[in-house]
């Protein structure tokens, strides 16, 4: 069994996946993702509302015959008077103030998206990067500030035209159809399918062509770039596939459909994040994996094999071990016998282990999360007690 599984793993594709997936992990790809997802959200918010005001514009001034027909369906619906007449003008109304919410809206997803565009970047670069410290390396703050801004609005035409493409090509897919009269050939509903799953995956190899493009800061082989962004595409492929069948279980539910779409919003933007992540890593480690693995069967067969949580510049770390091992075998028995047992100085030049360091930081964040927990049921405690004793008087 274990021959079996070392044969499987030392195959090119699984080794270079295995790779990619043990930088994710090193690298702390999983707090990126829930950053970028946290980030994600608080970004839906101004652009919902620039969204809005676009919507506003085109119905009210663009093409108000739009804005009359929307009208008669609910008047249709719901009668001339009463609801009905009363829901139509408040659309109108709040259509109608688009100039207001557009300035603020603008501004506001500015700002919240060169942020998000920035923590992207900063994630994916992470992944990319040879070294951890490589990612961390930043321009000056306004040249940076004006390139995520053109990011942001690249990567919302990106969406926009992938969007645009599969929506045109959706509904030409259905009129082509109806012009050759094949609505009763057997099989057409899935060819239609096919075609529609075919649109979806061009889309999502525009955006992760253009995230893979502009986000780097290093330029990946063209072989491993088009590699990586035909996996993230398929990847993003099944996950709207999913997110659709998610979301027509929890519609089937009147409880459950009032979270689900919240639920099914933040999972997907997790697993976005998640994808695009793990394809940088499998792109950042295409020229290394091979020696990153030669290096770590070496490690393993000589004894210096260490699990260390959070990869960051660990070469230094193999280094200095294995320059004390060579120390001492460089030495003879009876010097080392007569060696002071006394401690070196402290070097105040020389820093703490960057993974050292990782571990301490965790353990001060998980003793501060529980003091923090602890003084909060403290004082809530102290405070209903108080109001127990007020209202006893």
């Amino acid at each position: 069994m274990k021959d079996w599984i070392e044969k499987i793993t030392s195959k090119p594709v699984v080794a270079h996946a295995m790779a990619a997936n043990e930088r994710y992990g090193k690298r702390m790809g999983p707090q990126f993702a829930g950053a970028v997802t946290y980030f994600t959200v608080l970004s839906m918010v101004p652009i919902l509302m620039f969204a809005f005001a676009m919507l506003g514009l085109t119905l009210t001034v663009l093409r108000p015959d739009l804005l009359e027909q929307v009208q008669n369906a609910i008047t249709a619906q719901l009668g001339d008077e009463g609801v009905g007449k009363d829901i139509g003008e408040f659309i109108t109304e709040t259509l109608s103030g688009w100039r207001g919410i557009f300035g603020i809206g603008l501004l506001t997803a500015a700002y919240s998206g060169t942020n998000w565009v920035g923590n992207l970047k900063r994630a994916v670069r992470v992944m990319w990067a040879d070294k951890f410290s490589d990612a961390t390396v930043k321009s000056n703050f306004f040249v940076e500030l004006l390139i995520n801004l053109a990011i942001f609005v690249g990567l919302l035409i990106a969406m926009g035209v992938g969007v645009g493409v599969s929506q045109v090509g959706h509904g030409l897919s259905q009129q082509v159809i109806g012009w050759l009269g094949w609505e009763d050939v057997p099989g057409i509903g899935i060819l239609w399918r096919l075609i529609t799953v075919g649109l979806t995956f061009v889309v999502s190899w525009l955006l992760m062509a253009f995230l893979f493009i502009v986000m780097p800061r290093r330029a990946a082989r063209p072989r491993a770039w088009l590699i990586g962004t035909l996996i993230g595409a398929t990847l993003l492929t099944i996950l709207q596939s999913v997110a659709g069948l998610i979301m027509g279980v929890f519609g089937g539910n009147a409880a459950v459909g009032v979270f689900g779409p919240i639920i099914v919003m933040m999972l997907v933007f997790n697993l976005l994040a998640t994808i695009i992540l793990m394809t940088a890593a499998w792109v950042g480690t295409d020229h290394v994996w091979q020696a990153e693995n030669a290096r770590k069967y070496a490690d393993e067969h000589s004894g210096l094999a260490n699990e260390i949580d959070i990869d960051t510049d660990v070469e230094p770390v193999l280094s200095a071990r294995r320059a004390s091992q060579r120390w001492a075998a460089t030495k003879p028995l009876d010097d080392l016998r007569g060696a002071a047992a006394a401690l070196p100085e402290p070097d105040p030049d020389t820093y703490v282990r960057q993974d050292v360091a990782a571990r301490g930081m965790k353990a001060n964040l998980g003793i501060g999360y529980g003091v923090g927990a602890a003084t909060g049921l403290g004082i809530g405690a102290l405070l209903v007690g108080l109001v127990r004793f007020v209202l006893r008087r």
